[in-house]
């Protein structure tokens, strides 16, 4: 019962801060631009997704 309880200490240590500054985040808007070419040989194109939130910076991600 120990181990679980530090397993369960452990674990709130290391989401609890997480799942605070996340949940101060509220989401604003979606952007998606294209952004260039894919460069693993396909004939894609690269597209960069930015979400905004009110107090958080932008999350900015790329797909082809």
């Amino acid at each position: 019962m120990r181990f679980i309880n530090r397993l369960a200490d452990h674990l709130l240590e290391k989401v609890a801060p997480t799942v605070t500054a996340d949940a101060a985040c509220r989401y604003l808007s979606t952007d998606r631009q294209i952004d260039g070419f894919c460069t693993n040989g396909t004939l894609g194109v690269r597209v960069r997704t930015t979400i905004h939130y009110d107090n958080c910076p932008p999350k900015v991600t790329f797909n082809c």
